[in-house]
């Protein structure tokens, strides 16, 4: 019986086990295996580079030792719903070895068909993504606190008689006496019924010259609150447009000048 050979330009391709090893551990993402207790198997170097964790303190762990706690109960209903064929995606928090927290995205995969385990998975620290996210979060509350708190009311409002709110601040209370939630897209709590009769028409006329020459307004006129006390505002605003051209709505800053 002749014996089947592989060429010897195959067999000089063929990558060897030391090789693989290197190109593993030259990845910038965490790849793992997993089996059926969903223990760590085999893991690359990036898990070291990230966790500051030893691939030999890593390797026959439960992969749940790693994570924040919070972040357990996903993870377990995540392998409870796992699929031969499922390709599943979840962000967690693993916990460094300094207890500093760091955010991965981790895509996971059956390695063999038609076969849950063992799991291979691919594992990409997104910490800095979700900082500049937090950051951009909590930059956007101190905005939301510091334009709440203000004695005026910022609103955008559609290009219509009844200046229909489509965004009002929570100072709109102080001025108009209706709450921001009652406010907002309510047709019988409109800005426009609120306006002195004798003035709605002045206000509407000098909004479409300003939106018109595409410049900004600044009208004084009279406004009854919700218990009926009439004040004196000044509204200052301009258009907002589409790339087209088109007028979308108005925005501006109302504040009482009388008392």
């Amino acid at each position: 019986m002749t014996l089947l050979k592989w060429p010897a330009k195959n067999l000089a391709a063929d990558p060897s086990a030391s090789q693989l090893t290197q190109l593993l551990n030259s990845l910038s993402d965490v790849v793992m295996m997993l089996d059926e207790q969903h223990q760590i198997k085999m893991i690359n170097q990036c898990w070291q580079d990230i966790t500051g964790i030893s691939i030999e303190q890593t390797q026959g762990r439960t992969f749940t030792d790693f994570l924040h706690p919070e972040d357990i109960a996903s993870w377990t209903q995540l392998m409870q719903n796992l699929r031969p064929d499922s390709k599943e995606v979840i962000w967690f928090r693993l916990i460094s070895a300094s207890g500093e927290l760091r955010w991965c995205e981790m895509r996971l995969q059956s390695m063999e068909k038609n076969k849950l385990y063992p799991l291979s998975a691919t594992l990409c620290d997104i910490t800095p993504q979700v900082r500049n996210e937090q950051v951009r979060h909590a930059s956007y509350r101190s905005l939301q606190s510091l334009v709440d708190r203000l004695p005026a009311m910022l609103y955008r409002a559609r290009n219509n008689i009844s200046w229909s709110m489509e965004y009002v601040s929570e100072g709109c209370e102080l001025i108009t006496g209706y709450s921001a939630e009652n406010m907002l897209n309510q047709p019988q709590v409109s800005l426009g019924a609120m306006i002195h009769g004798e003035d709605a028409g002045y206000v509407w006329e000098q909004v479409q010259i300003a939106l018109e020459n595409r410049t900004t307004f600044s009208i004084e006129y009279r406004l009854t609150q919700a218990d009926g006390k009439e004040i004196v505002v000044q509204d200052k605003g301009r258009g907002l447009y589409s790339e087209s051209g088109m007028v979308l709505g108005v925005e501006g800053i109302i504040f009482q000048t009388t008392i």
